[in-house]
């Protein structure tokens, strides 16, 4: 399975369809070289590049479902319309990341952060990831809506600003076919940033920048589409994504409709998994 690239999108809670899909991934044992991640979806990226299936499950459905990831409590304990901090706890208690499996392992994996300052997406691999596991936190922090982080001397944040699908690093790290993981349905299409977010941003960052990269956010995901709809048609890139709406949101935490969103995940997976081993040319 050489030059096969995994790029895993974030989306917020809705990133429990995306753990189902790397459970199946785990339990047929497919790991691929590499591996590329953007917020949520680099959470889940340390458990599969660890082989840590059952970190997927708690990553996926029971961490998101806590008291505390969403709505009054974060922001009055962390300042953050979502708990980080409460979810890393929460995943740290019921399945520590096992670091020397993720320092070790055959997957090298990437991570993607937003330079406030520089305004250019930096890609950290798995070495940088300690006990603290400050950069994966540092990845979910969601612009407007969560505090930066500081991470070796840099104040950065999700970098989904910039790449929201982390297509070009794979293409970059010279692989030459790409698994595209996404919880967006098909024909999901970005739309602008409304004229309250830009507003929101310019009044915290105080940075014309950002607001700028705010405002070409939609474009820069359907180019990263476009990029990976023309590998597709190259037989160079798959894509797994939902193949129907469950009305799971990235603010979802009603576990009755996240269980069933893992699952559509790990299921679909499963019935593409022939399809999958021969894209990576799994015997």
């Amino acid at each position: 399975m050489e030059k096969v690239g995994l790029v895993v999108e974030g989306g917020g809670t809705k990133a429990a369809y995306s753990a189902g899909a790397l459970k199946c991934f785990l339990e047929h044992k497919i790991y691929t070289p590499y591996a590329v991640g953007i917020s949520a979806g680099s959470e889940l990226l340390t458990s599969y590049v660890a082989r840590q299936t059952h970190r997927m499950e708690i990553t996926g459905i029971d961490a998101p479902c806590q008291k505390g990831v969403v709505g009054l409590r974060p922001l009055i304990k962390e300042r953050s319309a979502f708990g980080i901090e409460a979810t890393y706890q929460f995943i740290e208690s019921q399945a520590p990341l096992d670091l020397e499996a993720l320092h070790s392992s055959s997957t090298k994996m990437e991570i993607g952060l937003y330079d406030v300052k520089t305004h250019e997406v930096r890609y950290y691999d798995q070495s940088y990831v300690d006990k603290e596991q400050t950069l994966v936190r540092a990845s979910c922090a969601l612009l407007i809506l969560c505090p930066t982080y500081q991470f070796l001397g840099r104040e950065v944040m999700d970098a989904g600003l910039i790449d929201m699908i982390s297509i070009c690093q794979s293409i970059y790290h010279g692989n030459e076919k790409h698994i595209i993981l996404s919880t967006k349905e098909e024909g999901y299409v970005r739309k602008p940033a409304p004229s309250y977010q830009l507003w929101l941003a310019k009044h915290m960052y105080h940075d014309d920048h950002i607001v700028e990269d705010l405002r070409k956010r939609h474009e820069r995901y359907n180019e990263q589409w476009a990029v990976i709809e023309e590998l597709k048609q190259e037989g160079k890139a798959l894509v797994l994504r939902p193949s129907k709406d469950l009305g799971v949101t990235r603010y979802t935490t009603d576990p009755a409709k996240l269980r069933p969103w893992f699952q559509l995940g790990y299921d679909e997976t499963e019935a593409r998994i022939d399809e999958i081993k021969a894209f990576c040319g799994i015997e």
